[in-house]
């Protein structure tokens, strides 16, 4: 492991992405594989060092689910939910994934003066660059519209009940990102702050794996350009995350608002959407030659590093010398 202050340490190192926050451990070796329930130990806010799920770094040839991509990249993100749950990928996670390995020297330079590189993840290889403000955008990959041209066509897919919403159903989008997502549309900015989100939203019908479900509100577009087109649009959301309830923030969940509103919206829409989250903001654009159903789409964010120390044997539910 990285950064060991005594013999047979976890060293750890916490960290966020517009406040959604992760442990991660640098384990190039795959030599520490955490039980559910010792991520779940770690994870709690209250007996633990808190985070919406753990992130361990490995190489790709260290863990079975990498080696078929360790041709392509040299990290792999082993991400799991706070409850301890395989997790296929986080929009957020892969960003503050990406500052850990540059600190830690696992990059070379140039990875992170914008130019690109590749990691592994359950859903994929993955793209990152640095921006020369520090925040780092992310190539996303494919998404589509798990209902098809259908769902399109109608304007959703699914039926989704939130707690503090009046208890009625309402129509939703499903998204695939490679993990699952499903949209609502609120109509104002004060349904979205009713929502009780505490509790899991009931989804019908349920995806096979669960799903992250997303409430937003469209708030405006904006015209740059002066063509009477809008170039870039808005929206605020909140999320509720499988294996981990709300969190601050969601990034393949922000790429799923932006692109279910953007279906919504129709042909001409912007390919641009900045999403305003509790933690913060993030910018989500979609891929050239992408349609209203498919395609590539790209995040843009901060990342940041905020501390590190070593994991205690109590934590890790050692034995501790009297």
């Amino acid at each position: 492991m990285s950064s060991q202050s005594t013999p047979g340490a976890i060293a750890f190192t916490k960290g966020h992405g517009t406040e959604n926050d992760f442990v991660l451990v640098a384990d190039p070796d795959g030599a520490w594989d955490p039980s559910p329930a010792l991520v779940a130990r770690l994870c709690d806010r209250r007996a633990g060092i808190g985070g919406d799920g753990l992130i361990r770094a490995v190489r790709c040839t260290a863990l079975p689910e990498g080696a078929a991509l360790a041709g392509s990249a040299e990290w792999f993100m082993d991400y799991r939910n706070a409850d301890g749950s395989i997790a296929e990928m986080c929009g957020n996670g892969v960003r503050v994934f990406a500052e850990l390995l540059l600190r830690e020297g696992h990059l070379p330079a140039e990875a992170g003066d914008g130019r690109w590189f590749a990691v592994g993840t359950r859903a994929g290889l993955k793209r990152l660059r640095r921006e020369p403000d520090g925040r780092w955008t992310a190539d996303m990959g494919p998404w589509r519209l798990t209902g098809g041209e259908r769902a399109l066509a109608d304007g959703s897919d699914a039926l989704v009940a939130v707690a503090g919403l009046d208890g009625v159903a309402r129509p939703a989008l499903s998204v695939d990102l490679g993990n699952p997502h499903t949209v609502v549309a609120l109509a104002e900015p004060a349904e979205l702050e009713a929502a009780d989100l505490a509790r899991a939203p009931h989804v019908e019908p349920v995806p096979p794996h669960g799903t992250n479900v997303e409430l937003v509100v469209p708030l405006l577009a904006v015209d740059v350009t002066g063509d009477h087109v809008a170039d870039i649009g808005d929206v605020r959301m909140r999320v509720h995350e499988r294996g981990v309830g709300e969190t601050r923030s969601c990034g393949t969940g922000a790429c799923a608002a932006a692109l279910a509103t953007r279906a919504w919206a129709g042909a001409g829409s912007p390919d641009v959407w900045r999403v305003e989250v509790p933690g913060g903001e993030v910018v989500v654009t979609v891929g050239a030659g992408s349609t209203l159903s498919r395609g590539t789409v790209w995040l843009t964010g901060p990342a940041q590093l905020v501390a590190s120390g070593t994991l205690s044997p109590s934590l890790l539910g050692e034995a501790v010398p009297a």
